[in-house]
């Protein structure tokens, strides 16, 4: 077999934090790497695959990545992550991971400003939360839920994890109508989730 850089040692040298990148490019390209690894069969090396993909900075990032931890085992952890991109690079080890045991972080107040509000508001969401113990890299979204529409909202990566302590996040909702929401009266619920790992997956 091929002998495998360490990650870690990689990280170290460079000084960089290469979990936001890893997880950044595999959301973008995970599934269409899967694709080209399925269909093309045996590929050479790290430089042949990633020149598959179609953007430019998608192939410097997939090269990065590859040659930290070798072409077989790009493949096999492309394949083993089943399109969940925070497993991926948990699985390079660009990303850390401190499986949580017992109560790992408590929601601890929420809040939207205004509460209410018509259309054309920009309405600010806040959370607190404490951590207890060390948790994995993780995210914290925000979803939105309207009365008559597909839910919508967004995701803040949490590189590191969280550690014990306490902590805040926040997020913007700008209620300009769109095709897409109009943004009618009524209710609007807000969810709010804490994980590790990649929330729904």
């Amino acid at each position: 077999g091929r002998t495998k850089l360490a990650p870690k040692a990689v990280k170290k040298g460079l000084g960089l934090d290469l979990c936001p990148l890893c997880v950044q490019f595999t959301s973008q390209s995970i599934s269409e790497l899967l694709n080209i690894i399925l269909n093309a069969g045996v590929v050479g090396g790290c430089a042949e695959l990633c020149g598959m993909l179609p953007q430019k900075l998608e192939q410097e990032a997939c090269n990065l990545i590859c040659d930290i931890v070798g072409i077989d085992a790009f493949i096999h952890l492309i394949e083993k992550a089943d399109l969940d991109p925070i497993y991926f690079c948990e699985l390079t080890t660009l990303c850390p991971v401190h499986d949580c045991e017992g109560q790992c972080v408590k929601i601890t107040d929420a809040a939207v400003a205004p509460q209410s509000g018509p259309q054309g508001t920009t309405f600010k969401i806040g959370v607190a939360m404490q951590a207890f113990n060390q948790t994995s890299t993780g995210t914290i979204a925000f979803s939105v839920l309207p009365p008559d529409g597909m839910p919508f909202g967004d995701a803040e990566l949490v590189p590191k994890g969280f550690s014990p302590g306490t902590f805040q996040a926040g997020a913007q909702i700008e209620t300009q109508p769109s095709e897409q929401e109009p943004f009618s009266p009524g209710v609007y619920k807000v969810d709010i989730a804490v994980c590790e790992g990649e929330c729904g997956s």
